[in-house]
């Protein structure tokens, strides 16, 4: 067959394509539904009892910076990762990894000079929340990834994952009474750091095998 009867034939059988969306248009949407759901699990369970005063303690203010900085760029960077030759400079993947990072430094910060204070290292409800939480709006980040055409699969899934955990765990801060390092750097960071890498670990083969097509 000549190579113009070949076109022809392809151009015949071929379906309609529907162009994706902008990145930034699809990050907006997947920020409003993570925000959405994470408004939902603070109102069904309850905020934290002394939220007014809490929001003027600078770690509690610096900790939830942190997490909602790291949430932006992270799937900011997922988005612009799933579109082939758009993701050409690294910083944007250096500022989710610096925000996600500032995170557990302010909590060892604390601990380096408050101490340990008291308070339960581990409670089942933090980890259920930021688990569930990063479930459900992972695996909506995931769907949306797929739809594109992420060629450093193993990049995207990670900073996605890192999103996910991210904004679930600046809902768990605004729930939790437990401003303790302790507890926030096991039940809250160690907690994410678990969940986000079994994220990863499920997302990134999707992710591969969406590249591989």
């Amino acid at each position: 067959m000549k190579t113009d009867e070949l076109i022809l034939q392809l151009a015949k059988s071929a379906l309609p394509v529907t162009p994706l969306p902008s990145p930034f248009v699809r990050l907006l949407r997947w920020l409003a539904l993570a925000a959405a759901l994470a408004a939902v699990a603070v109102l069904a369970i309850g905020p934290r009892a002394d939220l007014a005063v809490a929001v003027t303690r600078p770690t509690f203010v610096v900790s939830l910076l942190a997490l909602v900085v790291a949430t932006l760029s992270s799937a900011a960077a997922a988005f612009v990762l799933s579109v082939p030759g758009a993701g050409r400079s690294s910083l944007q993947r250096a500022l989710a990894v610096a925000a996600t990072l500032a995170w557990p430094l302010v909590w060892f910060l604390v601990l380096a000079n408050a101490g340990a204070g008291r308070g339960r290292l581990f409670h089942a409800g933090c980890a259920l929340e930021i688990a569930i939480l990063s479930a459900v709006s992972g695996g909506a980040l995931i769907a949306m990834l797929r739809r594109a055409a992420p060629l450093q699969p193993a990049w995207t899934g990670g900073i996605a994952a890192t999103a996910a955990v991210t904004v679930a765990s600046a809902a768990t801060q605004v729930i939790c009474p437990i401003d303790t390092a302790p507890h926030q750097l096991v039940g809250h960071i160690l907690i994410a750091s678990i969940v986000g890498s079994a994220g990863f670990l499920v997302g990134w083969p999707q992710l591969r095998r969406r590249t591989r097509i």
